[in-house]
């Protein structure tokens, strides 16, 4: 049966409801014939766009982007809050952010597009596979490639009272050829047999998020994204994002020969304690005990596969923790300080202005 769909219909969720109307703005429900009306809202989108659209059940509002048509999506669905945006980049590049809290599990199948993805995730648990592939859950601080060549499956299942913030970057066959060669020797091998067009069913790999990437995908997701100036910045950001990330990917193929794969899985889950230890309760000691690990090795693997130190790691997940802290909640400074691990306020204001930029006080004032 999905095979089925799979050969008539791209990029659609297979957990939603058909016949949905376009009322409103524009409204669109996965898994559906397209019409003449879906076909003239769907005008403007880049080709990148458009399966996102098309895969999820909410009201759309429209916008200019850098390139054509950028969107703002809230789902209309009772056990999902928040929102998804869209823009392109580039003809053929494009963004998706999202920050969403789930009331319950939720399972979404997906047909895939002929795309090249590039994940991002801040903060929130998923499980994505495929028919072919085994699960693997994507946890908090870890970057993601998965390549989807067209009709290819793909399911992605949310995690309960889970809050999901994470940036994906969807890429076209054609605008990943300009970058990449299939010759390139550091180039993983499902990506280059994705440029042969070679490859036949999705496949991903993930990779702790280096350090210097974490404050660019906040930057995205906080900054405005409207007007010429918004639209400016996201786009110096995304380049900025895409680069780094290229850099990981080719770096990741030669860190596989020098870390063991048993390593790198230990590198994932102590960053993952990392993420959720804000308040810095482990001590080297602790951590490599906890994963039955020798410190110079975990040290050094860590620094291989991460680009950065634990302890430079930690203080950066502490200050990204506590920015949003001041964003999104009525927090006191002195509160947001604590949970960072300072016991004075004046320590943390002094560690936050020299990670940021700006005081704690003023990233209150400006980003609320």
């Amino acid at each position: 049966m999905l095979a089925d769909h799979a050969l008539t219909e791209t990029g659609g969720s297979l957990d939603t409801p058909q016949g949905e109307r376009i009322v409103d703005v524009q409204h669109f429900s996965g898994m559906r014939a397209l019409n003449n009306s879906l076909d003239t809202a769907l005008a403007g989108f880049d080709s990148t766009l458009i399966p996102i659209i098309k895969a999820q059940k909410g009201y759309v509002q429209g916008r200019p982007g850098p390139v054509g048509q950028a969107f703002h999506l809230k789902p209309d669905h009772e056990t999902m809050h928040g929102w998804y945006d869209g823009v392109t980049i580039r003809p053929g590049f494009s963004l998706v952010l999202s920050d969403l809290h789930f009331a319950e599990e939720r399972t979404a199948h997906h047909v895939c597009g002929d795309h090249l993805k590039l994940h991002f995730k801040l903060s929130g648990t998923s499980v994505i596979g495929s028919h072919q592939e085994e699960d693997v859950a994507v946890s908090s601080g870890l970057m993601s490639f998965l390549v989807q060549p067209a009709y290819s499956m793909k399911y992605e299942r949310m995690m309960r009272e889970s809050h999901e913030r994470s940036i994906t970057m969807v890429c076209s066959k054609d605008f990943v050829s300009e970058l990449l060669s299939p010759n390139m020797p550091d180039l993983p091998s499902s990506i280059a047999d994705f440029l042969r067009a070679r490859a036949s069913q999705f496949s991903y790999s993930t990779m702790p998020m280096p350090a210097q990437m974490r404050p660019i995908v906040e930057d995205i997701l906080s900054q405005p994204r409207s007007g010429a100036l918004g639209n400016l910045m996201m786009e110096a950001k995304a380049l900025e994002l895409l680069c780094f990330a290229i850099k990981q990917i080719l770096g990741s193929a030669r860190a596989a020969d020098m870390v063991r794969a048993r390593d790198r899985r230990k590198i994932e889950e102590l960053c993952q304690i990392l993420d959720d230890d804000t308040q810095a309760a482990f001590s080297i000691a602790e951590l490599c005990r906890h994963l039955a690990w020798n410190e110079t090795q975990m040290m050094e693997c860590f620094k291989q596969v991460t680009g950065t130190t634990i302890s430079n790691y930690r203080q950066r997940v502490r200050m990204d923790n506590a920015l949003r802290q001041l964003c999104d909640t009525d927090a006191s400074i002195t509160e947001v300080a604590f949970n960072a691990g300072y016991e004075h306020p004046s320590n943390f204001a002094t560690a936050f202005k020299r990670t940021f930029g700006f005081s704690p006080r003023l990233a209150r004032t400006r980003l609320n």
